[in-house]
């Protein structure tokens, strides 16, 4: 019985216990610095290799600059886009972080599995919309999306899609597309709660506004291409999208569309002097003298560039010209337009 201690010693100990934690957590050993600790959870563990976050770096670089690109080029304003993180959660904490009203774009990528998430600020989404509609700033943003503003959203974001594309080219071909759009994130459930997610996320400068996009990618949807993000493999001679067969047929396919690029053909007269009254009082049936003889060629342009020489004349029942004189190159650079 003497073993057994009483109730105030046992307080006694406990508070002496308590006190001696606290003096030891916030005290350094002498001769070391202070060690950050992070507790770590077994069950979410990292399911994204570092190799794979890597990837999704490069990849997000390039998509940031051809997004805003695009963005430029149809709000006719000068558009930024910089990742500001690569992270690895769950989809119930992803979900839960969603701000209300919020816009969630649904894709569809094959060959990867089940669905991606798109998430639009609000900010970034009323930023679209004032431009669009002609207004300058923003200003409110905490009122639900409209149907007109929803489809114009869903509009612009159909028109990007395929810099997501271009930007994973170099991995794997994926061909994505919108399957809807929701503002609820109780209706965008793609995957199980404690399922892993790489969330990346993307900030958009427009002038003095900014906002925010997010991509959700599941562990799940990347499994089939697990073995293909890696950055090694894209510099290997036996990469999967590197060997002598695709390099073969990467260059047949740009070869064939080069030969099918249209390029416009231009046949110019001597140039024949007018004075603005004559233009001016020109009528139907009237006939304009040119400065131009009959047996002299014609000059032939390519695009802007002027190439041959040609008589005209003509083929069946069309007007042809035959090319009688190549046009030597006499300027080193031929890309300025005169």
């Amino acid at each position: 019985m003497s073993e057994i201690l009483s109730q105030s010693e046992i307080d006694e100990l406990l508070n002496t216990l308590m006190a001696g934690d606290s003096a030891s957590s916030t005290e350094p050993v002498e001769g070391t610095s202070a060690i950050k600790v992070r507790e770590y959870d077994f069950r979410t563990a990292n399911r994204f290799p570092k190799e794979q976050m890597r990837t999704f770096q490069v990849v997000f670089e390039t998509f940031s600059q051809l997004f805003s690109n695009r963005l430029s080029s149809i709000l006719r304003v000068s558009c930024e886009c910089e990742i500001l993180s690569i992270e690895e959660c769950s989809y119930s904490e992803f979900n839960n972080s969603l701000s209300a009203p919020v816009v969630l774009a649904i894709m569809n990528a094959p060959p990867l599995l089940g669905s991606l998430v798109l998430q639009i600020s609000p900010e970034f989404a009323y930023m679209l919309i004032s431009r669009l509609f002609g207004g300058g700033s923003a200003g409110e943003n905490s009122k639900q999306f409209t149907e007109i503003e929803l489809a114009l959203i869903e509009r612009v974001l159909r028109q990007s899609v395929a810099m997501f594309d271009e930007a994973w080219d170099k991995v794997i071909a994926l061909s994505t597309q919108i399957d809807r759009i929701e503002t609820s994130p109780q209706f965008a459930q793609v995957t199980a709660p404690n399922e892993p997610v790489a969330v990346i996320i993307l900030n958009i400068t427009m002038g003095e506004e900014t906002g925010l996009i997010s991509l959700c990618v599941p562990h799940t949807a990347i499994e089939p291409v697990s073995q293909q993000l890696n950055t090694r493999m894209w510099f290997s001679s036996s990469g999967l999208r590197d060997d002598d067969g695709k390099k073969a047929e990467r260059s047949l396919m740009l070869a064939g569309k080069l030969l099918q690029t249209p390029i416009p053909i231009t046949a110019l007269f001597e140039q024949t002097p007018a004075t603005v009254s004559d233009i001016f009082n020109l009528q139907i049936g009237d006939v304009i003298k040119l400065d131009h003889a009959i047996r002299q060629p014609l000059t032939i342009k390519i695009s802007h560039i002027p190439k041959f020489r040609a008589v005209i004349g003509t083929f069946g029942q069309k007007y042809a010209m035959q090319i009688v004189d190549v046009i030597q190159e006499e300027k080193p650079n031929e890309s300025i337009a005169r």
